[in-house]
């Protein structure tokens, strides 16, 4: 009977092992990998309607640190993507296109555009995002 019990220890010790790392990395991928978003408002109709969920891809420029700046980049973004950025007067997170790049190749600021012009609140109302304010990438969805 001792033995059983043991046994069955051993096995919910390990049990809570195997959960506690598989919550740990679904929270590391979420950080740093892969969120999702739901598109609010009109901006960036016909390709995105409001209420859609829309996943983000967060490394798709680089490693963002806790504090919102990346810490490794391998690339950045072109003109066409559609991105998940913070806006500068307000940290709220928006779904725009890139429309053009400005600065230099060290420092380069974004102007972001809805698709729905008429309807978007973009970059004409709150200027140019920096890099580090862009949080991913948009992944296509059909």
């Amino acid at each position: 009977m001792n033995g059983a019990v043991r046994h069955r220890k051993k096995k919910l010790d390990s049990t809570a092992v195997t959960v506690i790392l598989v919550v740990v990395a679904a929270i590391a991928v979420r950080i740093f990998v892969l969120d999702a978003a739901v598109v609010e408002g009109k901006s960036m109709l016909p390709h995105y309607r409001n209420g859609k969920v829309v996943l983000i891809l967060k490394a798709a420029y680089g490693i963002r640190g806790f504090w919102g700046n990346y810490v490794v980049r391998w690339r950045y973004p072109l003109p066409g993507d559609v991105v998940a950025a913070l806006r500068p007067d307000s940290q709220d997170m928006v779904i725009k296109r890139i429309g053009e790049i400005r600065g230099g190749r060290d420092s380069p600021e974004y102007f972001l555009i809805g698709d729905n012009g008429i309807e978007s609140i973009d970059s004409r109302d709150f200027g140019l995002v920096p890099f580090d304010a862009i949080v991913g990438k948009v992944i296509p969805q059909r």
